[in-house]
């Protein structure tokens, strides 16, 4: 027994050492920094993943390919922490990834919606990117299993809210470029730790009140080319604002109502947004927010100097703006809406590719808005079941808001003296008629005073002369 131990010893060594090549080689057409621990396999035109990756891999990147289904492909690698599927065809999230994953990127894919299932075993995740997919719904509760969160990006889906239930380790949460109409108190509530909050390019026209109240750490919010809509309810945010907050909202720029469009929030009065907010004795000293000086917005970069694997992202988002160069009718539609003065919301019969369009267009300065018409690649092996929210929008969308360019036109024009609803500027021009009316009224009775005058010196000196001549 004794003397088979050495040879069975002799055995397994040479074994291991025939094995090492295996454990750390490199698949064909990768590149690897690091054997076995750093491997990337990024625009080789894969449609499944290679076999030969080591099992001891920590990074690995497969990025730009043309991968269709990943499913219970990685659960082996269990030493895996950080995996980059972004620019693929993944029309699903991926399952049976393996539990020590610590940074997923899944950007630029064809994912529809996030269920409770997907997230279920990956409780280590401290960043998640699904930016540029087409997630409509994201499963209540689904991200609370994500209890180490940090970074969440779901930029430029098609979200109308925020998801709920959000895990409260969040400091970074990108959800611009959706289509939020509202924001959920309740959702807000639990994040505690966040830091920075993108929001920006959605469809918000206000801000509920104490939404951002009970965020202590909160430090930046990116609220730009939303539809904001400067009437009472913006007060709040207007407010929240100006509490040494300028540097996050200097470019805020109203959509509605048609007197206040184009013009930036903070630069308006408290008596211009909302007139009823003062007191009759005190609308003479309204108080003026154009004084305060606007600072610079401060952009804060999400991404971890951490990361082994780092890709530069892209927005595949186009511009759904006519070819003549106009605002489409439905931008006519909200904006006559809101015209009326009416308080209610103008977006909520409007489907999410309707909003996006006003998102797209009416916000958007007119020297920036070039027709562009994408070109996808489409591969026949992958199974699509979404389809392309632009292919044919424009000439569906016609007939719902049908206006001529005359109309368009019309509506475009500025009407803010003949609108304007601030009392000084109706006091002012009431007292210059009233002034202007004395002094016709002086000068008329001078005129009578002079002419009575002369009526009565000219009879007198033709007496005088008469009696000489006699």
């Amino acid at each position: 027994m004794h003397l088979h131990l050495p040879l069975i010893l002799l055995l397994l060594f040479c074994c291991l050492i025939a094995s090492l090549p295996l454990l750390f080689s490199c698949p064909p057409g990768c590149c690897c920094p690091r054997p076995g621990v750093l491997i990337l396999c990024e625009s080789l035109g894969l449609h499944v993943l290679p076999r030969s990756v080591p099992l001891t891999t920590s990074a690995l990147s497969v990025a730009r390919n043309h991968l269709c289904n990943v499913d219970n492909v990685l659960w082996r690698y269990s030493s895996l922490q950080e995996l980059s599927l972004s620019h693929n065809r993944l029309d699903r999230f991926p399952r049976g990834l393996p539990p020590s994953l610590e940074s997923l990127q899944l950007q630029e894919n064809r994912i529809t919606f996030i269920t409770a299932g997907d997230l279920r075993n990956l409780g280590n995740l401290t960043r998640l990117d699904l930016e540029d997919n087409r997630i409509r719904a994201i499963q209540p509760g689904a991200l609370l299993s994500l209890a180490r969160l940090r970074m969440l990006s779901l930029k430029g889906n098609q979200l109308t809210s925020l998801p709920s239930h959000l895990p409260g380790s969040l400091t970074h949460l990108d959800v611009s470029a959706n289509c939020i109409s509202t924001l959920d108190l309740p959702s807000l509530a639990v994040l505690v730790n966040l830091q920075v909050l993108k929001i920006n390019s959605n469809c918000l026209r206000s801000v509920p009140e104490h939404a951002f109240d009970g965020l202590p750490r909160l430090r930046s919010v990116e609220l730009a080319n939303n539809l904001w809509v400067c009437e009472c309810d913006i007060m709040y945010l207007y407010r929240w604002l100006l509490m040494d907050r300028l540097r996050m909202a200097s470019d805020l720029v109203c959509a509605a109502p048609l007197h206040l469009a184009h013009k930036l929030l903070l630069t308006l009065s408290v008596v211009a947004i909302c007139p009823r907010i003062l007191k009759p004795g005190e609308r003479s000293a309204p108080v003026n927010a154009s004084k305060v000086m606007l600072g610079n917005s401060s952009k804060e970069s999400s991404n971890p100097t951490s990361d082994v694997i780092g890709t530069e992202r892209t927005s595949c988002r186009s511009s759904l703006m006519n070819s003549n160069g106009k605002l489409p009718s439905v931008v006519n539609h909200t904006v006559s809406r809101s015209r009326q003065g009416s308080n209610q919301s103008s977006l909520e019969g409007l489907s999410y590719e309707q909003c996006l369009l006003l998102n797209s267009t009416y916000l958007v300065p007119q020297t920036t808005q070039t027709p562009h018409s994408p070109t996808t690649h489409e591969d026949p092996g992958c199974m699509n079941n979404t389809t392309n929210i632009h292919d044919g929008f424009l000439s569906t969308l016609a007939p719902i808001y049908s206006t001529s360019e005359a109309g368009v036109q019309d509506e475009a024009t500025p009407r803010t003296l003949t609108q304007s609803n601030d009392p000084a500027l109706v006091t002012l021009l009431s007292v210059l008629c009233v002034l202007t009316g004395l002094l016709l009224l002086a000068v008329l009775l001078l005129l009578r005073s002079l002419l009575w005058r002369t009526q009565r010196v000219a009879p007198l000196q033709s007496s005088v002369s008469s009696q000489r001549n006699s």
